[in-house]
């Protein structure tokens, strides 16, 4: 997108305009940007080392709004697309925290114990245990978190080994709607990270400005992340969705919210 609008002074901006503005004021309101059309979630990818020019994005935008969404996406983990989760809502839903195996349906003992060694590992849905299970990868989790408000709200199980299981609509929290009453409760929170920067060789995916989210990827960790996904710069994860299961934290003196990465096992996202 050429233009976009920040709710925070209410301008609509140029992207060349809005890359001019002073690097504190342009990080302030690139936290704060919405398609001028459909008040869609914007963000803004400053001009990249490729030559790319700076430009606006919006994701999603509403599904009458003029603007086109792009034709494709960089498809997270490069696997293609999966089994809608929607399809089967009866089923069990196992995370697969190994985003290189096939996802596969299969069918569990219904009377199976939950890990008896899990966090929270206990059966909490209303109705009948289910009897068949599905094992999915977290993008196909967080593709079904995005486009579904059905899915989102949903009591169907999740499984999480050495966790325990969980309904949907208690275990996903978006990042828009972490409080510090999170802190020290795992979850799978998610949203769409703004920007990101580098701190003590660690990479910040922040999801807004001093108040919001951020998921940090340690060092060690900075450049396989970078290859998997096929990020260039770090302007490329602007717009960018994001799904992390772990811990929230709280910094001591700042009250930062923040998600250490534990794993990149436990980390998505979905680039356009």
């Amino acid at each position: 997108m050429d233009v976009a609008r920040c709710t925070l002074d209410d301008e609509l901006y140029q992207a060349v305009n809005f890359s001019a503005l002073a690097p504190g004021e342009l990080g302030l309101k690139r936290q704060f940007l919405v398609c001028d059309e459909c008040g869609g979630p914007a963000f803004f990818r400053k001009a990249a080392k490729s030559g790319q020019a700076a430009c606006f994005g919006a994701r999603p935008h509403a599904d009458d709004c003029s603007i086109p969404q792009p034709d494709s996406e960089r498809n997270d983990d490069g696997l293609g697309d999966d089994q809608d989760i929607l399809a089967n809502p009866g089923q069990l839903i196992v995370v697969d925290f190994d985003f290189g195996a096939q996802e596969i349906d299969r069918h569990n003992d219904p009377d199976a114990a939950p890990n008896p060694d899990g966090r929270g590992g206990r059966y909490v849905g209303g109705g009948p245990r289910p009897n068949a299970a599905m094992h999915r990868r977290l993008s196909t989790i967080l593709r079904n978190l995005i486009a579904s408000e059905q899915f989102r709200t949903s009591r169907q199980i999740l499984d999480i080994a050495g966790v325990g299981q969980f309904a949907v609509a208690d275990f996903f929290v978006p990042f828009d709607a972490i409080s510090p009453e999170h802190s020290g409760h795992y979850r799978g929170y998610w949203g769409m990270i703004a920007n990101a920067g580098r701190k003590d060789g660690s990479l910040w995916l922040n999801s807004g400005g001093k108040g919001a989210v951020s998921l940090v990827v340690s060092e060690p960790m900075v450049i396989p992340l970078c290859q998997r996904f096929d990020i260039d710069d770090d302007e490329d994860v602007a717009g960018a969705y994001a799904l992390v299961f772990g811990t929230l934290r709280l910094a001591k003196k700042s009250q930062k919210k923040f998600v250490p990465v534990e794993d990149l096992g436990f980390l998505t996202m979905r680039l356009d």
